[in-house]
C-alpha cells in the first residue's frame, strides 16, 4: 500500500501551460513564489510586465503591473499609480486574485515569463494564435510521469 501512495505525493511545483481545450502544452518547474509575464501591447507597441505572488492555494496574487505609455487597457482607478525615473509607469496595491493567468498568444507580441534568474519565451512552447493557460500545480508523480511519456511522444521537452 505504501508504495502505491508515492505515486500521489506531489513531486515538482511549477507553471504549467495549457492551451483553451485542457491541453497540456508545458510544464515548467517554478521554486520561486513571484513570477512575472511581459509582453509588448498590442496598441502601444511598448513594453508590459505583471507579476504576481503564488498563494498558498496555487493563485496568482497581483503585486504589480509595470508599463511604458498610458493607454488601452491601462489600469486608472485602482491602486497605487507610481511613475518610475526610467519612464515607466508601475501600478501597486490593486486586490486582485487569479487562479490562472489567461492569455491570447500571438507572436508579435513577444510574451514571456520571468523570475529573478531567467525569463522564458512563450514562443519555445506555444505555438501562434493560441488561447493560452498559465496555472500553478504541485505535479504528483504519476502525473509528472503521464506528462514526461506525453512530451516524449510529443518530440517536446518537459524541463
Amino acid at each position: 500500500m505504501m508504495g502505491i501512495g508515492i505515486f500521489f505525493t506531489p513531486l515538482q511545483s511549477g507553471i504549467l501551460v495549457s492551451n483553451q481545450e485542457g491541453e497540456n502544452l508545458h510544464f515548467i518547474p517554478w521554486n520561486s513564489t513571484e513570477f512575472s509575464i511581459g509582453w509588448k501591447h498590442s496598441v502601444e507597441q511598448t513594453p508590459w510586465e505583471e507579476t504576481f505572488q503564488i498563494d498558498e492555494n496555487g493563485q496568482f496574487r497581483f503585486v504589480s503591473s509595470t508599463y511604458k505609455s498610458y493607454g488601452a487597457g491601462t489600469p486608472d482607478v485602482e491602486g497605487k499609480v507610481e511613475f518610475l525615473p526610467n519612464g515607466f509607469i508601475q501600478v501597486t496595491e490593486m486586490e486582485r486574485t487569479l487562479p490562472c493567468f489567461s492569455l491570447f498568444y500571438v507572436p508579435t507580441s513577444n510574451y514571456y515569463l520571468k523570475n529573478t534568474s531567467k525569463s522564458i519565451p512563450l514562443s519555445t512552447f506555444v505555438e501562434p494564435y493560441t488561447n493560452v493557460q498559465l496555472q500553478y500545480k504541485k505535479l504528483k508523480l504519476y502525473e509528472w510521469i503521464i506528462f514526461k511519456i506525453k512530451s516524449f511522444i510529443k518530440g517536446g521537452a518537459v524541463e
